[in-house]
């Protein structure tokens, strides 16, 4: 039986319904686990590592043309999850050089990212004298001023970082009261996973307790 011949010819992208170019978008471009951020070193060009991506012409659609790219662009980065790398007080350089490569449109659009859990230090070793690192500081700032559209953020703590988990629970509430404010002052989020690949006991129960009643999700495992 000869396959039946259509008379009509394929039909033009930008031809479709916006709705129907959309949902093409979200079939070609959003992948089912997130998509990796880092560089070989710091100042070095960002590099991507997404397991379950296409083999060929992932991005193809982007480079079609004007219209299409910018449609499309916004898909990728709203829907997509992205994980920034890095374990060290360098991520902050990472997030910067990340969205400085999207640019300010691409940044907004973002929806989920993974950064590392922000630290705090006591500096007068006394309650009410803790501030954020530097580092955690900056990368706060960069997500509330940069992505404006950001509802979940998933914080990672690893061996690294853990051993904040092990300050007095005086000190851990006080720090994670300060990490919450910063995280009120990024508008449209409203979802935090706190991820723990160090099992070590780490969160304890107060510090589990003190994030569930500020209404963080906490994840324990890979």
């Amino acid at each position: 039986m000869k396959p039946v011949q259509s008379s009509q010819a394929p039909v033009a992208l930008l031809e479709l319904p916006k709705g129907i170019r959309i949902k093409i978008y979200g079939y070609a471009l959003v992948l089912l686990h997130p998509v990796y951020i880092f560089q070989e070193a710091p100042g070095s060009r960002l590099e991507t590592f997404a397991p379950d991506k296409p083999k060929r012409n992932w991005l193809g659609l982007l480079y079609t043309n004007r219209q299409i790219h910018n449609e499309a662009s916004a898909v990728l980065y709203r829907v997509n999850h992205f994980h920034l790398m890095d374990m060290t007080p360098q991520q902050a350089g990472l997030l910067e050089s990340f969205l400085n490569c999207v640019g300010p449109t691409n940044a907004a659009a973002i929806s989920r990212l993974c950064i590392n859990f922000p630290v705090t230090q006591n500096i007068e070793q006394q309650l009410g004298t803790v501030k954020l690192r530097d580092d955690s500081l900056r990368s706060l700032v960069l997500l509330r001023d940069k992505c404006t559209n950001l509802s979940t953020l998933d914080l990672l703590v690893h061996y690294k970082n853990s051993s904040f988990f092990r300050n007095s629970d005086g000190f851990l509430r006080e720090a994670l009261s300060l990490i919450n404010s910063h995280f009120k002052s990024i508008t449209a989020l409203k979802k935090i996973v706190v991820r723990c690949s160090d099992h070590k006991r780490v969160p304890n129960s107060p510090a589990k307790q003190c994030m569930e009643e500020l209404g963080w999700e906490i994840v324990i495992g890979d």
